[in-house]
C-alpha cells in the first residue's frame, strides 16, 4: 500500500502540535470584597501605589542606606540568586532538547602492517586515513509534546525561583527595617534608663538622709535602695538586648559585629500604607506567585509521565568524508552518510508508568494544596497585619497622651517643690513615673513601626496598580 508522504507529514505535524497531559488552568480563588480587619471603605479609599523602595517612606536616610546595602551583601539573597542561576541553566538545558545536537569531529589514523598472512590482500607498510564528520546525537522527535512539557516545567521552576528571590529580598528588607526600629527604640530606652537611675539614686539619697534623721523607717530606705538596683538591672537588660539586636542587624547586612548608628525614634516617620483590594493581593505577593509556578510545573510533569505510554521516535545521523591522503580529503574524498531512525514503544513495564503517573498526580495535588494554603495565608496575614497595625496606633495614642499628662504633672511638681509645698522625694517619684511613661510611649512607637513594616510585607512590598 502506497503511503501519501504529504499526508503522513501533516499527520505528524498535527500530532507533534499536541502535548500529552492536562493543560494548566488557573485555580478559581474566592476572595472577600474587603479585608475583615480593615475599614469598610479603606480598601477602595486607599488605592494607590507603593514604591518599589517602600522603606524610603520612613524618611530615614540611614535606614535606606542599610536596606540598600543588605540587598547587595545579604547571604540569603546571594543563595537565592545562585539558585535562580541554576534554574536558568536547567531551563536552557531543557529547551535545548527541542533542537538537534550536532557535533563535528576530525581524525587522523596511521597504522602499519608487518608479516601479513597470505591470501589476506594485505601488504606490509604504513596506511594513513584522514576523516571528518558531522554527527547528530540521538534526537527525539517530540511527537506527543514530552519535551515541550519538560520545557514548560523547567520554565515554571525558573519563574518560581525568581519569585523566591523576590520573596527573600522582601523578607530581608522587612527584617532590616524591623531590626532598625528595635535598635532605635532600645537606644532611646537606654537613654531613659540612665535618667531613671539618676532619679532613683536621688530618691535613695534623700530617703537615707531622712532615715538617719529618724523621720522615716528603715523599710522606706531599703525600698528606695532596691529601686536603684532594679533600675540598674533594667539598664543592663536593655544594653544586652541592644548588643543582640546589633548582631542581628549586622548579620542581615552581611557584616561582622560592630556598633550601628541609628536615628532617634522621634525622627522616623510612620507612613500611611495604601492596601487596595484583597483580590489584588494575590498578584503582588511573591510567595503566592511562586506557589502557582510550582503548581504549573507539577501539572506539566503529569504530561511528561503520561508521554511514556506512547511511542517515541529518535533519530541519529552522520555525514562525513574519508581519504588516505590529506590533499584528497578536500578534493576527492570518500563520502559517508548514515541515518538511523529508532522507534520504541513500551510493551510491558510491570506498572512502572502507571506508578510514575500516580506520583505526578499526587505531586500536583500537593502543589495545589500548597497554593491554596499560600493564598489563604496571604489573606489572613494581611488581615492580621491590618489589625495589629491599627491596635498599635491606638496604643501609641493612649501611651503618648499618658506621657504628656505625666510631663505636665512633673512640671507642676517642680513648681510646687520650688515654693516648698512638695517634697523632693515626691518630685523625683513623679519624674520617675514620667520616665516610665516615656519608655512605654517609645515601645508603642516601635510597635507601630514594626507592624507597619509587617503590613508592607504582608501586602507584597512595592506594587503598582
Amino acid at each position: 500500500m502506497k503511503i501519501n508522504s504529504s499526508l503522513l507529514l501533516s499527520s505528524l505535524l498535527l500530532i507533534s502540535g499536541c502535548s500529552i497531559g492536562p493543560d494548566y488552568l488557573k485555580p478559581a480563588i474566592v476572595t472577600p470584597d474587603t479585608f475583615h480587619n480593615g475599614d469598610a471603605n479603606q480598601s477602595l479609599a486607599k488605592k494607590g501605589t507603593i514604591d518599589k523602595n517602600w522603606w524610603e517612606s520612613f524618611h530615614d536616610p540611614i535606614l535606606t542606606q542599610l536596606v540598600t546595602k543588605a540587598l547587595i551583601t545579604n547571604y540569603d539573597i546571594a543563595i537565592s540568586q545562585a539558585q535562580l542561576a541554576a534554574y536558568l541553566g536547567q531551563f536552557d538545558q531543557a529547551e535545548s532538547y527541542l533542537y538537534p545536537h550536532i557535533n563535528g569531529s576530525v581524525s587522523y589514523d596511521r597504522k602499519s602492517t608487518e608479516n601479513a598472512l597470505p591470501n589476506r590482500n594485505l601488504r606490509d607498510g604504513v596506511i594513513s586515513t584522514y576523516a571528518g564528520s558531522l554527527t547528530m546525537a540521538s534526537y527525539e522527535i517530540d511527537l506527543f509534546g514530552k519535551v515541550r512539557r519538560a520545557t514548560e516545567a523547567a520554565r515554571s521552576q525558573l519563574l518560581g525561583s525568581e519569585y523566591n528571590r523576590r520573596s527573600v529580598e522582601l523578607t530581608v528588607s522587612a527584617s532590616v527595617c524591623a531590626s532598625y526600629a528595635r535598635l532605635s527604640s532600645l537606644n532611646d530606652q537606654i537613654r531613659l534608663a540612665h535618667e531613671n537611675i539618676i532619679a532613683t539614686q536621688e530618691i535613695e539619697k534623700n530617703t537615707l538622709l531622712k532615715y538617719k534623721l529618724g523621720s522615716i523607717a528603715q523599710t522606706d530606705w531599703l525600698t528606695a535602695s532596691a529601686q536603684v538596683e532594679g533600675s540598674r538591672s533594667t539598664l543592663s537588660q536593655l544594653e544586652a538586648a541592644r548588643t543582640a539586636e546589633e548582631s542581628t542587624l549586622n548579620t542581615l547586612v552581611g557584616e561582622n559585629s560592630k556598633g550601628i548608628r541609628v536615628s532617634a525614634m522621634e525622627s522616623i516617620t510612620v507612613p500611611e500604607v495604601p492596601m487596595g483590594l484583597p483580590s489584588q493581593l494575590l498578584t503582588r505577593r511573591p510567595d503566592v506567585a511562586m506557589a502557582e509556578q510550582n503548581l504549573i510545573a507539577a501539572n506539566a510533569k503529569i504530561g511528561i509521565t503520561k508521554a511514556a505510554y506512547f511511542p517515541s521516535l529518535s533519530l541519529t545521523a552522520m555525514l562525513g568524508v574519508q581519504s588516505d591522503s590529506l590533499s584528497s580529503a578536500f578534493s576527492n574524498p570518500t563520502k559517508l552518510w548514515q541515518i538511523t531512525p529508532v522507534a520504541s514503544i513500551p510493551i510491558f513495564t510491570a506498572g512502572l508508568i502507571d506508578a510514575q503517573v500516580r506520583v505526578a498526580k499526587a505531586d500536583y495535588n500537593q502543589s495545589m494544596a500548597i497554593y491554596q494554603k499560600t493564598v489563604l495565608t496571604a489573606l489572613n496575614d494581611t488581615d492580621n497585619a491590618l489589625a495589629q497595625n491599627s491596635r498599635a496606633k491606638e496604643q501609641l495614642l493612649s501611651n503618648q497622651k499618658r506621657a504628656d499628662a505625666l510631663k505636665q504633672a512633673f512640671v507642676q511638681a517642680q513648681l510646687r517643690y520650688k515654693v516648698g509645698t512638695y517634697s523632693y522625694t515626691d518630685l523625683l517619684v513623679v519624674q520617675q513615673n514620667w520616665s516610665a511613661a516615656q519608655q512605654q510611649a517609645l515601645i508603642s512607637k516601635q510597635n507601630v513601626l514594626t507592624t507597619t513594616i509587617g503590613l508592607y510585607k504582608a501586602l507584597g512590598g512595592g506594587w503598582e496598580n
